[in-house]
């Protein structure tokens, strides 16, 4: 039982050292926009709706390993942007190489794809 405890106390401490990341909440109206690094080619773009994150327009794949800039538009709140590395149909932020499905759907709460683009 102890392992198991130590186990789910340093999730516990991993997944909150994650929740800065984003902000402390993603509330609906949110906007996730995937952008290439001179912000001229939409990759993605996705609207948080309840609890899902929904597509707004067809991806556009960008290649695996090419770096890419993730716009977060909270309502009410200036946007944001963040640093990210392709992988995958996923996207890894930052320096911490950081999922960012991983972190919608495990620190969020959101319902995801499986991943961003085919």
């Amino acid at each position: 039982m102890r392992p198991l405890l130590a186990l789910a106390l340093l999730l516990g401490l991993a997944l909150a050292a994650l929740f800065p990341l984003l902000g402390p909440a993603l509330p609906p109206g949110t906007e996730l926009r995937l952008l290439s690094p001179d912000l001229k080619t939409l990759h993605g773009a996705w609207r948080v709706e309840g609890r899902a994150l929904l597509p707004l327009s067809p991806p556009l794949p960008p290649r695996p390993g090419s770096e890419v800039r993730l716009l977060l538009a909270v309502p009410g709140e200036k946007p944001k942007t963040f640093s990210g590395v392709v992988d995958r149909g996923d996207v890894l932020l930052e320096k911490e190489r950081v999922s960012l499905l991983k972190l919608l759907k495990e620190v969020y709460g959101l319902t995801l794809p499986e991943r961003l683009w085919p």
